[in-house]
């Protein structure tokens, strides 16, 4: 028997620009999903038959590495799906690393390496952030310009990425979830074909590249002031490439009419989450309840996966 625990994330800066080869930031957060696998009679996930559809990252997981006896794995998650929060990115390295667990080969890159295979055959393109994210825990720059101090490197489809460790105070941010799901492939498609038959769009991901590159800065100084400054300055260049709702600037408002520094979709878009920090985390988390959104106060989890087994 394994058992792997993984954390989930929240995008600080960057989302989208990330599949151009732009630099993405992004934390661990204290919301996590769980994995146990054991040897069985047959393949089982919580009790019912692996199901390709239900079950995609589990059993693309599955097929990848497993080749033994069938396997009965349950999960357990505190991310609610599709919210931008990385549930599919921590169910992907949780399931990854017990299977490797299980073969005596764990190993933290492979985890991460692994885990992005999966995720880009599963949703048809993806980047190495969430998978890495997850597998890393604390804060990480994904990037495609090579410079001293990487912990990894990814390679797919003639792309290439470097994951860079950033030493992130503790904090805490308070996520909104807008109940609605993130229809992410519907977004990235929507954002490329915006990006690429646009010059403006190439000069917002230019511009984006700059905000992730000062909040990089900002983040690892602990200036929490002007990292939200960047984060509403990200946001305004999300939304106008078309990845906000209506929902999502609702619950925005509500943040930085709560006093939040700064506040801004994380992840896809279009659903999902939005993120915020202010020195008074507590009042920003009541107001979006009150403007109808679900409200979490999480911390940065300095771990990444962890497995027994």
């Amino acid at each position: 028997m394994a058992v792997a625990i993984s954390p989930g994330k929240v995008i600080l800066l960057g989302e989208h620009g990330v599949l151009y080869g732009k630099p993405c930031l992004s934390v661990a957060i204290s919301l996590k999903v769980a994995v146990s696998i054991e040897k069985s009679n047959s393949f089982l996930v919580n009790g019912q038959p692996l199901d390709e559809k239900k079950h995609s990252y589990i059993e693309k997981a599955i097929k990848t590495l497993w080749k033994g006896k069938p396997l009965s794995i349950t999960t357990f998650s505190q991310i609610p799906s599709a919210s931008g929060l990385g549930s599919s990115a921590a169910i992907t390295v949780a399931t990854v690393a017990s299977l490797l667990a299980l073969k005596k080969s764990f190993d933290v890159k492979e985890v991460a390496k692994k885990s992005f295979e999966i995720e880009y055959e599963v949703q048809n393109g993806a980047s190495p952030n969430d998978t890495s994210i997850c597998t890393y825990g604390n804060a990480i720059l994904v990037w495609e310009k090579e410079e001293n101090g990487y912990i990894w490197r990814i390679s797919k489809g003639g792309k290439r990425w470097f994951i860079y460790p950033i030493n992130a105070p503790d904090m805490q941010i308070v996520v909104g979830h807008t109940g609605i799901k993130s229809k992410t492939p519907m977004l990235i498609k929507k954002i490329k074909k915006f990006i690429e038959h646009s010059s403006f769009g190439k000069e917002i991901i230019e511009e984006i590249e700059c905000l992730v590159l000062e909040g990089r800065r900002m983040l690892s100084k602990g200036d929490l002031l002007k990292l939200g400054e960047i984060m509403n300055e990200n946001h305004k260049l999300l939304h106008t490439m078309g990845a906000s709702s209506k929902e999502i600037e609702k619950l925005i408002n509500a943040a930085l009419q709560a006093g939040a520094y700064g506040a801004k979709l994380t992840g896809a878009g279009g659903g999902g989450s939005i993120i915020a920090i202010g020195e008074k985390p507590e009042k920003i988390a009541e107001t979006i309840e009150k403007k109808g959104g679900k409200a979490f106060i999480v911390s940065i989890e300095k771990e990444g996966v962890k497995v027994w087994g």
